[in-house]
């Protein structure tokens, strides 16, 4: 018989409503208990660590992934569960129980699509938290963006070991890819994609090229070859550049200081140094990101919300995904 492993509960106090498994190592388990611990919905009831051996077979197949759904209402998948076993997730989501997923983590477009199918029969919430799209950096430079023109992301990362481009693209890209589509809100037009080995056998750096429907277009570098600990966000619009650091948590903005259309009689320097960028420092809106994803994921629960970020954006996310490796194993079989 399935046995969810309990771990000391963090305060005394909490009641809550719907009984919580998290799905994680124990140490993971620990830090959502304590996240958890001042809710008044969602309480907690252990935890059930998939990638653990006593919970699998001799051939590596999970225990008990049907015995699971009668343990808890609520389940929460950490992001660095490596066995994401599907029969558990079409389980859950079939008998209706409500799932939060820490980031992206389905790599998959036709299992992303039963799950889809299985959320519209069943009305369960499925939540996907801690995505960048979610938190007080993008958040914020949401209120201000309107109809981008050109989009360019850098971000320094590790390169892919061989044959594991398709599972690093993923890992490394996917909430980059969502925050993308969303800027740019718009529908794909064309794809390009080029690896470019630098240092080794191993691609050091991918260029990746987006031409949206409405003319739009982002530019994405990403890989070892860009200076380190570089993650940033440039949108251009109309008269506008917003310039979104996640390694700094900051959001800047510049826009012309005067028209360059309009006539003048200046000198050519001064002329120049009029219409130079003017750069406003935006602050970002300071909030504490989980505690606002697990208040979303209640009201998504009891008012039947769809969340900010859910299966339909994961969805695009995959297709996206699939065609930039296509592009890039096609041309590049060693990658």
């Amino acid at each position: 018989m399935l046995q969810v492993t309990k771990i000391r509960e963090a305060s005394p106090k909490i009641c809550m409503k719907l009984k919580t498994v998290i799905l994680g190592t124990q140490r993971k388990a620990e830090i959502f208990a304590h996240l958890l611990q001042d809710s008044m919905v969602f309480q907690f009831s252990g935890y059930y660590d998939p990638d653990h051996d006593m919970n699998a077979d001799s051939a590596g197949n999970l225990l008990y992934v049907f015995e699971l759904a009668d343990q808890a209402d609520v389940f929460i998948i950490d992001r660095h569960v490596r066995h994401i076993d599907t029969a558990m997730i079409e389980n859950l989501t079939r008998l209706g129980k409500h799932i939060l997923l820490d980031g992206f983590l389905i790599n998959n477009i036709g299992f992303t699509e039963q799950l889809m199918r299985l959320h519209a029969e069943s009305g369960n919430c499925f939540h996907i938290a801690n995505t960048l799209y979610n938190k007080p950096l993008y958040t914020t430079a949401s209120q201000f963006v309107r109809k981008p023109r050109f989009i360019k992301l850098e971000k320094e990362c590790r390169p892919p070991a061989p044959g594991g481009f398709e599972t690093w693209l993923f890992k490394e890209l996917a909430q980059d890819l969502d925050l993308v589509i969303r800027t740019a809100q718009c529908g794909i037009r064309d794809v390009s994609a080029r690896p470019l080995f630098l240092f080794g056998k191993n691609p050091d750096l991918l260029n990746i090229h987006i031409e949206f429907d409405n003319d739009s277009v982002c530019h994405i570098s990403a890989g070892r070859a860009i200076e380190p600990g570089t993650h940033r966000l440039k949108i251009y619009q109309q008269d506008k550049l917003f310039s979104l650091d996640f390694t700094e948590n900051t959001l800047n903005e510049y826009r012309q200081t005067e028209n360059k259309d309009q006539l003048t009689f200046l000198e050519e320097t001064e002329a120049q140094q009029q219409q130079e960028l003017t750069l406003i420092q935006r602050p970002v809106i300071p909030f504490d990101a989980w505690k606002m994803e697990f208040r979303n994921f209640e009201e998504n629960i009891s008012k039947g919300l769809t969340p900010l970020s859910s299966l339909e954006n994961m969805l695009e996310v995959n297709r996206l995904a699939t065609l930039i490796t296509e592009k890039v194993q096609r041309r590049y079989h060693e990658v």
